[in-house]
């Protein structure tokens, strides 16, 4: 009896890490799958019907949109395991696409720098989460922001940097993505800070954790992701950069009547749309990063390598008192037939 409590306890204590563990580190198993952009795609209309004649023959003549993107910028956008263009961008393009009945393709490149070049050479016609910046706005157009995102200061752990302002960076190095706003917003408005670009947040991180780089500025739920899935844990959040930018879709300048048609489109999701949409990525759990996942895989060998060796114990601990009952029994019997 006590073998099979200790086997269903132990049982019932792997199974619970199994299924914490799988709540971790595949969040998606547990999760609502109503997916609010297929509800909102079922209530929405095409704008086809309330464009001007002139924008009407250019989708005709232009059915066809390349759209550019950041392949890891989460929560806005980024490929998840199966190549699929996901994230909050995402989502807009596929109402963009039932509004207006264009044919958007997501073009997939290494960064967001070689995204921008060629924006910049007319290979690509969109972006779908760019904050509006000088330099950007020389050669697109930008709608109203979708969502605003605070940009954060984080900076090594024991460095001295534990709690600073955008100011208290002056002459320090400070990481950024090559071409991200902050990046821009460093070039323009605090020369004075040494900007180091790289070629994505983790790598902007990994400059910090090493000494590279002071500090590293970027927005806060992108860092937050790259921390966890990274498994960093030398960093440390040291301030708030005020200058906070909107991300909006972006259309090539040349290009006035796709400006127009996807303003419409956008016109057509209301406020608290834009809230739902944007609280699906906001508050939605991530998967634990590959440190804690390599966590859970270790404790879970050991529990079931404890948990069989105690049930053994006990295996070979009820044998002996089986053998010993049995010794007693026989000794008894041949007692008897001696005295018999």
């Amino acid at each position: 009896m006590r073998l099979l409590l200790t086997l269903c306890l132990g049982l019932c204590i792997i199974a619970l890490q199994v299924v914490l563990g799988t709540k971790a580190f595949f969040p998606d198993a547990f999760a609502d799958k109503t997916d609010v952009v297929d509800a909102l795609m079922e209530q929405k209309k095409s704008v086809l019907d309330q464009i001007p004649p002139a924008e009407l023959a250019w989708i005709t003549d232009h059915p066809v949109v390349i759209v550019g993107v950041d392949p890891n910028f989460y929560p806005l956008e980024m490929f998840d395991e199966r190549g699929r263009y996901t994230g909050l961008g995402g989502d807009y393009l596929r109402l963009l696409g039932k509004l207006t009945g264009l044919d958007f393709r997501v073009r997939r490149l290494t960064d967001w720098a070689s995204t921008e070049a060629q924006a910049q050479q007319r290979l690509i016609d969109v972006f779908m989460a760019a904050a509006k910046t000088g330099r950007r706005s020389e050669y697109m157009l930008f709608t109203t922001p979708y969502i605003n995102m605070p940009g954060i200061i984080m900076t090594r752990r024991g460095s001295g940097l534990d709690k600073v302002g955008i100011d208290d960076l002056k002459g320090k190095k400070v990481a950024v993505v090559n071409n991200y706003s902050w990046h821009d917003f460093l070039k323009e408005f605090h020369p004075e800070i040494i900007a180091v670009p790289v070629a994505n947040t983790l790598e902007a991180l990994q400059r910090v954790v090493t000494g590279e780089a002071d500090a590293v500025i970027d927005y806060e739920f992108n860092l937050l992701e790259k921390i966890q899935t990274g498994g960093i844990m030398q960093i440390q959040p040291a301030g708030k950069v005020d200058s906070s930018y909107g991300h909006a879709i972006a259309v090539r300048k040349d290009w006035p009547e796709l400006f127009s048609v996807i303003s419409t489109a956008l016109s057509r999701i209301t406020p608290a749309e834009q809230k739902m949409l944007a609280r699906k990525w906001l508050q939605q759990e991530r998967p634990a990063g590959q440190e804690r996942h390599l966590q859970w895989i270790f404790f879970f060998v050991v529990e079931s390598i404890m948990l069989c060796l105690i049930l053994n114990w006990l295996w070979q601990n009820e044998l002996k008192k089986q053998v010993a009952l049995r010794t007693r029994e026989l000794e008894a019997r041949l007692a008897a037939a001696k005295r018999a």
